[in-house]
């Protein structure tokens, strides 16, 4: 992804390689791929991949794959006066040991760069993003299905399932699914637990993540028969949330889109506790920081936008959906958003 880019850049500025240590995700953007312990050094006309012989060796177009030694801190030095890093995957043990390998090297911070250079989502990105949505919402109608025949009794039995069902369609986990019935919907970041599922809001979170890249929805359900009340706080909630997507416009700043929301509500603008969204693609969240006046709509970004509301000690809803922007919003999380009651 984008490496010839990456290369130009480090040309450009005059900087001998870019320097990526495991668990960056960076790595994971280059390659594809994930490994339990790697090392990428990234040069103006090379690449190459340490890792372990313990990993699956990959095919790589442009990049050189070697065994990462036991040495490799010798392996590493050369006379190198300009190296970039990314300080936010780095640890500031990693880097003193990076600064003795290198003692006549300045270290540079290529974070921002790689924000730039992942935050608009390729062909491919976007494909694997669409179909990591899919698998989420199959999984969440399968769902639907065993909770109206009254087979799923418990919050952690609902997470279970859903898990499962990801799984059986040959994709991962994005993220600890988030079930919240009753009460526990009160809390936007409830532990999901052996919990009874009772009458009332039930708040289901979760997301697959296919060959690495995640989705992430949010659907509120009710249990039993909803009163009047409860049929329309759940009705603001989804036109605001629907407002806030139809709104979606490049430059656009997200901020603008969480005052609109914030406007919708009304006095329950109180009740909304967290951010309207955020960048979604390698990570759950990653830029755009929906709270930076920076911040502003662009092209081929995907990022989710999940108003709530919540009502300490008795109950929350919560509507979230991945979203990419091409030319205008498309909604990757198809799923119904209609209020389904469960009696």
């Amino acid at each position: 992804m984008k490496l010839k880019e990456t290369q130009a850049v480090l040309k450009q500025e005059n900087i001998d390689f870019l320097l990526l240590v495991s668990p960056d995700p960076a790595i994971t953007y280059f390659t594809q791929r994930k490994f339990s312990q790697a090392m990428m050094i990234i040069s103006p006309n090379n690449a190459r991949l340490l890792i372990t012989a313990l990993d699956q060796w990959p095919r790589l177009a442009n990049v050189n794959v070697s065994i990462l030694s036991r040495n490799w801190e010798k392996d590493l030095a050369s006379p190198a006066k300009a190296i970039a890093v990314n300080y936010p995957h780095l640890t500031v043990t990693y880097l003193e040991k990076l600064k003795k390998i290198f003692p006549q090297a300045g270290f540079k911070d290529y974070s921002g760069i790689l924000t730039k250079l992942r935050i608009n989502k390729t062909a491919d990105e976007l494909h694997y993003l669409s179909k990591a949505c899919a698998i989420t919402c199959r999984a969440y109608d399968a769902a639907l299905n065993q909770l109206s025949k009254r087979k799923l009794n418990t919050e952690q039995a609902l997470a279970s399932f859903l898990e499962q069902e990801i799984r059986n369609q040959n994709a991962e986990l994005a993220f600890p699914t988030i079930i919240a019935s009753g009460r526990n919907a009160a809390i936007p970041h409830h532990l999901t637990g052996n919990y009874r599922l009772k009458r009332g809001f039930l708040i289901v979170d979760f997301g697959a993540s296919y060959k690495n890249y995640c989705a992430d929805m949010t659907r509120t359900i009710f249990l039993g028969k909803p009163a009047s009340a409860e049929i329309s706080r759940y009705k603001l909630l989804l036109a605001a949330q629907q407002s806030a997507i139809s709104q979606l416009t490049e430059k656009k700043p997200f901020l603008e889109l969480d005052q609109r929301v914030k406007k919708m509500l009304g006095l329950l603008s109180t009740k909304f506790i967290h951010s309207l969204g955020h960048g979604i693609g390698l990570e759950v969240h990653e830029p755009p920081v929906f709270s930076s006046k920076a911040a502003k709509v662009e092209k081929n970004q995907v990022f989710t936008i999940e108003p709530g509301i919540y009502f300490k000690g008795k109950y929350g809803l919560r509507i979230e959906d991945t979203v990419a922007f091409i030319n205008k919003p498309k909604i990757l999380t198809k799923a119904c958003k209609e209020l389904v009651a469960i009696p």
